[in-house]
């Protein structure tokens, strides 16, 4: 334990108070008992006021200089509701005189202003835990140390799912990182604990004379009853009887039976169905309670759709990243092909000649990625999605840079890149034609998957994966508002006249920003995959400036004949 050990100068005068008591306890019984951690710790503690209130009745004198500050008679605002500070951290509690009376073991308690990043998360858990459960039980573990149940096995029991090797590591990092006084904690909860046990031994009636008779016990000789002792001398048993405390300590040595027992039984239960094959619901689900009760096809299609690796495969980055970058290039030289051989076809040849161009390409993108975002819902499209869908650096599939582009599984994530794509898109694909729209869009969503995952694999981020449009999305509008730089646009007609609008420069800086501001956000950084996005939006502006270099050559070209005409006449 990091904890310095109890002394006179090592806590504040409250614990020296309580390892006062319990040290006079000890030297009146002869057997040592420990309290902290045998009996009531199962339970909240009794609130602060109480405690004060149980320290008078048993005749100590505990004045108010005694504590740290004297804890107010009511919970605070903060610790009744949970309140943010003024600069919208948490309140984070390191002692035990300070903590909140509505704390359960299960809750836990705040250890840091912010929850950790996933990049965190990994590298104190590993890749076996997410970052909403590795804070949950960090909290459990923090809240333990402030509580001082840390050693308390009825406590310690409850493992709410996480392995022992689990809870050890998130024991190690709070003690290296966030350093609290265990034993002082403790030391006053047992305190507390000895408090309210006296008060409910003073409120005890002791046992008349006449009702002593009517059992058939032995009496001592001066006709009085110890109340602290209670019932017939039995054979193999103190002349003394069974004391308060010792019922105590055995009430809860069994409770702590039972619940090891049940322990037991659930490990012994889900270790024989992993032997028959008998697979339970997905552990990585945070809230599994919400999907209800399983059907055994869905868990079957659950269990397919998820990889049975302990660990990422042990390759080099260049292993890793060639397949994908090979896989890239032939993309992008099939997409140049394309480009300089496409004929648009006239308008009676056309499907829906009705429609206009810009609208049928951009609106058959939007079906398409609508189409797999609906598919998502499907747990039997699960195994085949994550495969070719889905970016993950771990275990890299190349086609998954093309398939992940189409992919959503968020609405809100759909809708954003969507809309973008359907503003920007039919304006871009009027000024440059189908072929080379589709060739830029496509272009800036490899260019962008491409970049992000060599970003992953380099820096080793093997619990990550991405997917989504916002790289050929950011493509587009890349290449729009370089090649428009310099002309006004209007956002629902603001700024009104005379204004000329705001160039497409300013757009373009303002996306900029937006996605550097991204840099700076905890929450931003661990959903948002900037990488692709300044990727897409820098293959687009490349897009965009060599387009209309193509432009000027071929109006040069053009205009070179007429000029030779000119001259000869």
């Amino acid at each position: 334990m990091s904890c310095s050990s109890l002394g006179v100068n090592a806590f504040r005068p409250s614990v020296q108070v309580a390892t006062h008591h319990l040290s006079r306890l000890s030297r009146q019984v002869s057997t040592p008992i420990v309290f902290p951690v045998r009996f009531l710790s199962s339970t909240p503690p009794p609130c602060h006021s109480r405690q004060f209130q149980h320290r008078r009745r048993s005749g100590r004198n505990i004045t108010s200089h005694t504590l740290l500050r004297k804890p107010l008679p009511w919970p605070t605002a903060a610790q009744r509701f949970g309140l943010r500070t003024v600069f919208g951290g948490r309140i984070v509690y390191k002692h035990y005189i300070e903590l909140p009376p509505n704390y359960t073991d299960e809750d836990g308690l705040d250890f840091t202003s912010k929850d950790l990043r996933p990049e965190e998360v990994h590298a104190i858990f590993g890749a076996d835990i997410d970052a909403y459960n590795a804070n949950k039980l960090l909290k459990i573990i923090h809240g333990r140390r402030v509580a001082g149940t840390l050693e308390d096995p009825t406590v310690a029991g409850r493992s709410y799912g996480y392995t022992v090797e689990q809870r050890q590591k998130a024991l190690a990092y709070l003690r290296d990182h966030y350093p609290v006084d265990e034993i002082a904690n403790a030391g006053l909860r047992a305190e507390d604990e000895l408090a309210a046990l006296e008060a409910l031994e003073e409120d005890a009636t002791p046992e008349t004379t006449e009702e002593l008779d009517a059992k058939k016990v032995p009496r001592e000789p001066t006709g009085k009853t110890n109340k602290l002792y209670k019932g017939a001398i039995q054979k193999n048993k103190s002349v003394y009887g069974d004391s308060v405390v010792e019922q105590l300590r055995i009430e809860n040595e069994a409770k702590w039976a039972a619940e090891k027992k049940r322990l037991e039984e659930e490990e012994a239960k889900k270790a024989e169905e992993e032997r028959n094959g008998v697979a339970g619901p997905l552990t990585p689900l945070t809230h599994p309670e919400k999907f209800g009760k399983l059907s055994p096809t869905v868990q079957k299609w659950i269990t397919s759709a998820t990889s049975d690796l302990k660990e990422p495969p042990k390759l080099s980055a260049w292993q890793r990243l060639w397949p994908s970058a090979t896989f890239v290039l032939v993309l992008l030289g099939g997409l140049g092909v394309y480009v300089y051989t496409y004929k648009p076809a006239k308008r009676n040849e056309r499907w829906f000649p009705q429609i206009p161009p810009a609208a049928a390409t951009v609106g058959a993108l939007i079906l398409l990625n609508t189409l797999v975002h609906a598919a998502w819902k499907f747990p039997a499209l699960w195994a085949p999605f994550n495969k070719y869908l889905l970016i993950t650096p771990a275990v890299p599939k190349p086609f998954a840079l093309l398939g992940a582009m189409f992919s959503h599984q968020a609405f809100g994530h759909l809708a954003v890149n969507m809309g973008f794509l359907w503003v920007v898109g039919t304006l871009l694909h009027d000024d440059i034609g189908r072929a080379k729209f589709l060739g830029l869009y496509l272009g800036s969503g490899l260019v962008a998957a491409m970049t992000s995952m060599t970003e992953f694999v380099l820096r080793q981020r093997w619990n990550i994966s991405t997917l989504g449009a916002s790289g050929a999305v950011y493509g587009a509008i890349g290449a729009y508002c370089w090649m428009h730089r310099l002309d006004g646009h209007r956002i629902f007609g603001f700024p009104p006249p005379p204004s000329e609008g705001l160039k497409g420069i300013v757009f373009l800086a303002f996306v900029v920003a937006t996605n550097i501001s991204f840099l700076f956000s905890r929450a931003a950084r661990s959903r948002i995959d900037v990488t692709s996005h300044f990727a897409g939006l820098a293959a687009g502006v490349a897009a965009g400036e060599w387009i209309l270099r193509r432009k000027e050559a071929e109006k040069k070209a053009r205009m070179e004949p007429m000029a030779v005409r000119v001259s000869k006449v």
